[in-house]
């Protein structure tokens, strides 16, 4: 291969890289960078050059670069060299054709991606509002049906005077009920549509998964035909979360469920339990860390493809 071979090559390379949303950093055994890429030149508000012999440290101070520490991906917080700071997917590898010790690091930023996953997630919701139609109206329409018929039943009894007191209480107690069942879909159905971003509260993560069931379940059985069976630890204490995104991540749960075992149908079991945590334990952080509570969602469909079954955790996956 001539000179002028490997210089295109490398040309070429280099003009890839400075392209990528990716930057790219080369780390040395004592954790100086000895390589920079274009784009993390951007992130670092530094040129190539000055990055040289920079400690990583000063730009990712969270993250460590123990081996046996570095993840596949993880998130982290880059610090610029005007002060200013940005989350970023991370990538710490070794690099097998480098002197020993040596690390490469690529980063993206995700200010602009957490951006587009929150229209994404509102637009997610509202699109999971269109499925849950149907299931909302045949909800309503019993409870509906029930008010109609005894009041059409109250206005006979009354008309020939044959309603007592006993009787009348009877249809009261039954249009009562009809009808906070059906303020309770509604509101339901407004809370899971309506977003003013993250809003955290008390709650219970029995009662989310409940809210969840109340939309979808009777559409599910009677479109589908899935099952849902629950198995719900009935003394789990109150938690601290955002009560509408958590029941969107389980209705995109129990949706997943559903559409891996069409169009045969089948169960899907839904658990929710206790984590009891040891309370002198520690996050690391001098934090300690209480109860913690669970769920699961789980499906009798055929499974994950053993083809993808590694590349199911990597970011932006998709089938």
């Amino acid at each position: 291969m001539g000179q002028k071979t490997v210089d295109n090559a490398i040309q070429f390379y280099q003009q890839v890289l400075r392209h990528a949303a990716w930057g790219t950093l080369m780390v040395d055994a004592v954790g100086r960078i000895a390589f920079a890429d274009a784009m993390a030149a951007r992130m670092l508000k530094l040129s190539e050059i000055e990055l040289i012999g920079q400690p990583i440290h000063r730009f990712l101070p969270d993250v460590s670069f123990v081996p046996v520490q570095m993840s596949s991906y993880c998130e982290a917080l880059l610090q610029a060299d005007n002060g200013r700071s940005c989350p970023v997917l991370l990538s710490i590898k070794p690099m097998a054709a480098a002197p020993a010790g040596y690390k490469l690091v690529s980063m993206m930023n995700l200010t602009d991606m957490t951006q587009i996953n929150d229209a994404l997630f509102h637009t997610q919701r509202l699109a999971g509002v269109g499925t849950l139609t149907a299931s909302v109206a045949h909800e309503l329409t019993n409870p509906l049906s029930i008010i109609t018929a005894t009041c059409s039943n109250l206005i006979h009894e009354v008309n020939n005077e044959n309603v007592d007191a006993e009787t009348l209480l009877h249809y009261i107690r039954m249009i009562e009920h009809s009808a906070w069942r059906s303020a309770r879909i509604v509101e339901v159905l407004r809370h899971y549509t309506h977003d003013n971003g993250l809003n955290t509260a008390v709650t219970n993560l029995n009662m989310i998964i409940e809210d969840a069931l109340t939309l979808i379940r009777p559409q599910f059985l009677k479109e589908h035909k899935v099952k849902i069976e629950t198995d719900l630890d009935p003394n789990l204490k109150s938690i601290v979360c955002d009560h509408n995104r958590l029941t969107q991540v389980l209705i995109n749960l129990l949706a997943n469920a559903r559409d891996a075992m069409q169009p045969q149908g089948g169960v899907i079991h839904i658990r929710s339990w206790a984590i009891q945590t040891d309370p002198l334990y520690t996050n690391g952080k001098g934090q300690v860390e209480g109860d913690k509570f669970a769920f699961s969602v789980r499906d009798n469909g055929p499974g994950v493809p053993p083809s993808i079954m590694s590349q199911i955790f990597e970011p932006f996956f998709t089938t």
